[in-house]
């Protein structure tokens, strides 16, 4: 049985088609565990009509305590042999477990993982991976390299199919509501042997603007490069993982988001209760020049803010302003 997991919060526009895809699955030994994390709109009245429906949803109502909270609660109480994850104002495939399903039974492995693509509020879609073939991981060190270049194999949950021992002694951080998939997939590689990546798009993920995941305060700014950090610090207290591999193929993440951390406290009104952050980042921006694994235009971008930072700031303000006439 598949145990699928649905932290709910103030999504009712959305609810209703994310259960049907769910429930209309060609796999149907599921439980589908609806959380209702103190929704304040109609999305645990649409939670208990759809458990009047069909037999296998479990609904549980509880205050709200963030989208990990609501994930743990989940995990707490699935009977399933295998975990998944999908988020309220998204929907699936019909057919999304069952090939998933197999892929597990044919190859035995822990992990599998499927493309997806992202639709915006104008129903424009764009599939994440450009992928021409399926492929399986048995050597982690290939596998965190290939996550940080965004080649297959991503660091969110929703997209994946879990054999629910991986879980057993790992739960999502609370308080953490941005940055949380990162979080846990140190955790989830360590207890992996094996994984399997899919070409074929199972999965639609909306793009809201008033989504957690479109959040432009600084604090997401900073949770997502300490979840970085975080990673890397792990990775180099496990012995099995090669960390300077992981490191390299890191690292133009790291820039990324070095570099927007900058950019927005450079938009900040009150910049001066972050300038202690600005100049540790400025810092870790400097010592990626090292990285030989860096393009010759970061390399550059890196070199003008060593030696002017002023006149950084000046280049990166002018590149922010470009990027909205261009919207």
């Amino acid at each position: 049985m598949i145990s699928i997991i649905v932290p709910i919060y103030n999504v009712e526009l959305y609810l209703e088609k994310c259960i049907e895809s769910i429930i209309n699955q060609t796999y149907k030994d599921i439980e589908v565990i609806l959380i209702n994390d103190g929704s304040t709109d109609k999305s645990g009245i649409i939670c208990d009509k759809y458990a009047k429906i069909d037999d296998r949803i479990i609904v549980l109502h509880k205050e709200n305590g963030g989208v990990s909270s609501a994930r743990n609660k989940g995990l707490d109480i699935a009977k399933g042999d295998y975990i998944a994850f999908v988020d309220p104002d998204d929907y699936i495939e019909p057919n999304m477990y069952e090939e998933m399903f197999g892929i597990i039974k044919t190859f035995g492995v822990d992990i599998v993982s499927c493309n997806y693509q992202q639709i915006d509020e104008n129903n424009k879609n764009s599939i994440f991976f450009k992928l021409d073939k399926d492929e399986i991981f048995k050597d982690k060190n290939k596998l965190i390299e290939v996550i940080f270049k965004y080649k297959n194999f991503d660091m969110i949950i929703f997209n994946k199919l879990y054999k629910s021992n991986i879980f057993r002694n790992i739960r999502f951080p609370i308080g953490v509501n941005l940055g949380e998939d990162l979080r846990i997939l140190y955790p989830t590689i360590k207890c992996a042997k094996s994984f399997y990546c899919m070409k074929k798009v199972f999965y639609n993920k909306r793009i809201r603007k008033s989504s957690l995941t479109s959040n432009k305060k600084i604090e997401a700014y900073l949770n997502n490069v300490r979840e970085h950090e975080l990673f890397l610090q792990n990775v180099k207290n496990d012995k099995t993982l090669d960390y300077i591999n992981c490191y390299n193929a890191c690292s133009v993440n790291l820039y990324r988001h070095y570099k927007r951390l900058l950019d927005r406290i450079y938009t900040l009104s009150d910049r001066e209760e972050y300038k202690k952050i600005e100049n540790e980042t400025r810092k870790k921006l400097i010592n990626l020049y090292k990285n030989n694994n860096l393009s010759i235009k970061y390399k550059r971008q890196i070199c003008l803010l060593k030696y002017n930072a002023s006149l950084y700031e000046k280049y990166r303000r002018l590149s922010m302003f470009w990027k909205k006439l261009k919207k």
